[in-house]
């Protein structure tokens, strides 16, 4: 017969801070580990206690926590999570998912990390990124921006396609001291979201969403670091978010569409200069000037409506027609050094494997801080420059 497992005592703060900092209900929990509900709010009330055995399953694959978390006599002090400008209707807007709460999660440890990794090597980054205001015009603002990034209209026609284009724009971003992440979350969630609070400012990706729209929210993103205000974005239309929330929006979506699509460069575009001006647009012209930019359609079309050369209605039914017409994204075959860079960006995974050099930390730390396994780390290391 096999022994029963100990029963440990554990502060019901604790218990409740770990499901509602995953963002689960004591239904859900109770189903996960097949026990009760009553059992679960026992716990939480501090009427009774867990086994041993069901506080690993709790720690390791329902929360995701270490199991030492859970012998703290009170919950830890952590940052809320960034402010919310999803723009659904509140009472049709859910709360986080545990995917998308490990996803921010998983942002701020990475954050926290080269925060220490760079102590550990002597190093000071300080971030070249400037302040606006939201009373500050977003075209003066992207304009200088983009001079300070580096990034040449000729250059950016030359890029052969959309990934390129990505690539690029990260570069030039994480070339200032901002990190840039890409993780998996449910795009009906959020597109991506933005983290102010540390030395080192995060931009987080959304893997899967198309690659125009990360592209476009690493800049709307890049607004929010200028702002100096953290959010959670969805890029959809504003209309049911608090005034000052529809401002900040406004102004990061208005910032982002005249970055990657400047003013005089889209005016002088051949393509414009050689079309009567007009409220309606082809969708063949859409395309072209879309190809050009390596931006969405959407894009470009929002950008004439803000130059006066569309009509606002225009711009709103071919964004229902294209919304309609949008089709999930397909994966690849998996490259996992390839995918350990992406998901990590190379500033953060040079600086591990530079502290590695320098015996900072060890191979197994490595492993862990880039979530790869060990096999992949020579080809990591390959692909970023330089063997350790």
């Amino acid at each position: 017969m096999p022994r029963k497992s100990l029963e440990v005592v554990v502060e019901p703060r604790v218990l409740i801070w770990a499901r509602e900092s995953i963002g689960m209900n004591i239904e859900e929990v109770a189903k996960r580990l097949n026990t009760s509900e009553d059992t679960v709010s026992k716990w939480e009330s501090g009427q009774k206690k867990p086994t041993l055995i069901q506080l690993e399953k709790l720690a390791r694959t329902i929360y995701k926590r270490p199991l030492a978390a859970f012998f703290l006599s009170e919950p830890p002090k952590e940052p809320p999570l960034p402010k919310d400008f999803r723009t659904l209707p509140l009472d049709k807007r859910k709360p986080f998912s545990p995917e998308t709460r490990l996803a921010i999660r998983r942002a701020r440890r990475l954050q926290s990390l080269a925060s220490e990794l760079a102590a550990s090597l002597a190093r000071k980054i300080v971030p070249q990124i400037g302040r606006a205001s939201l009373s500050d015009n977003p075209e003066v603002v992207a304009s200088s921006v983009r001079t300070q990034l580096g990034v040449e209209i000729q250059t950016q026609f030359d890029w052969k396609k959309e990934t390129e284009a990505l690539d690029e724009w990260k570069k030039a971003i994480e070339k200032s001291g901002i990190l840039v992440f890409q993780i998996g979350i449910p795009l009906e969630e959020t597109r991506g979201f933005s983290l102010t609070e540390s030395e080192f400012p995060a931009i987080v990706l959304n893997l899967r969403d198309a690659i125009n729209g990360r592209i476009f929210s690493l800049l709307h993103e890049y607004g929010h670091l200028l702002l100096n205000d953290s959010g959670i974005c969805d890029m959809g239309d504003q209309d049911y978010l608090s005034d000052e929330a529809k401002s900040i929006e406004e102004f990061c979506n208005h910032f982002a569409g005249a970055i990657l699509v400047p003013r005089d460069a889209l005016l002088n575009h051949e393509l414009i200069k050689s079309s009567r001006y007009q409220l309606q647009w082809s969708d063949e012209i859409l395309k072209e000037l879309a190809k050009s930019f390596k931006v969405s359609r959407e894009v470009i079309l929002r950008r004439l409506v803000i130059l006066g050369l569309a009509d606002k209605g225009f711009y709103i039914s071919k964004r229902e027609e294209w919304e309609a017409t949008k089709y999930p994204r397909k994966g690849g075959r998996r490259n996992p050094p390839e995918e350990c860079i992406r998901k990590n960006g190379t500033p953060f995974v040079s600086l591990v494997l530079e502290s590695h050099r320098k015996d900072k930390i060890t191979y197994r730390d490595v492993a862990d801080y880039l979530a790869v396994r060990l096999k992949y780390l020579p080809k990591v290391e390959q692909l970023i420059g330089g063997k350790i």
